[in-house]
């Protein structure tokens, strides 16, 4: 059977997924782990009837940008480009995220609780959290600063949900990919917030699972 692969966004850790891993038993599960709080572990593992990606935020960029056969991809909060540029007034500003890399040498539990509340998350932080070595956050910002994918040749069913009032990927850069990832799909939301898989777990279960049902 396909398997479900997924992978967080910038400040969040797979323990984010636990809802979304119990809401498909009989599928093989992947978690991969951008290694902010837990090791790092980025290595698809082998499935003979391949994976169905499911990325947030960065998550979905990092997994679109791989040589991986995808049998299909969902995208929440997505996006190909994050931040603003010449001609492009959708966006973060770069110099925000230049003072977030700034400011994480100094006080990184800060940082990450300003960034999850705008996110919508309750709680400041993960449960999973510990901030004493901040190299793959800031890594993954100048990722962020810089980002900008082209749609892939030959690209699998995607599916993208996003939430209109997401306050870290405005829902014009949803928009944006979905113009250029040919056929892909999109769904707004009126409201969950950038953490839209995880304020509105049981709404976009709903949508995944009709998604998967006709891609995979």
């Amino acid at each position: 059977m396909t398997g479900l692969l997924f992978l967080h966004g910038w400040g969040f850790g797979p323990d984010a997924w636990t809802e979304w891993t119990r809401a498909f038993p009989d599928r093989p599960i992947a978690l991969l782990n951008a290694g902010y709080y837990t090791p790092e572990r980025m290595t698809v593992p082998p499935n003979p009837d391949g994976w169905v990606g499911i990325g947030h935020s960065l998550g979905f960029a990092r997994l679109l940008a791989m040589d991986v056969p995808w049998r299909g991809l969902i995208g929440l909060g997505a996006f190909l480009r994050f931040c603003s540029a010449t001609g492009q007034d959708s966006g973060t500003p770069p110099e925000t995220l230049d003072a977030m890399i700034t400011r994480l040498d100094v006080d990184p539990a800060d940082v990450l609780a300003r960034f999850l509340r705008r996110s919508g998350v309750k709680g400041s932080r993960p449960s999973s959290s510990s901030t004493d070595d901040c190299e793959l956050l800031r890594r993954d910002l100048l990722t962020l600063r810089h980002l900008n994918l082209s749609a892939p040749h030959g690209a699998p069913p995607i599916f993208l949900l996003h939430a209109a009032d997401d306050r870290i990927a405005p829902l014009a850069l949803a928009q944006e990919a979905h113009a250029k990832l040919k056929d892909s799909l999109l769904h707004v939301f009126e409201s969950g917030g950038h953490a839209l898989p995880f304020t509105r777990t049981a709404d976009c279960l709903a949508l995944v699972r009709e998604f998967l049902h006709d891609a995979a």
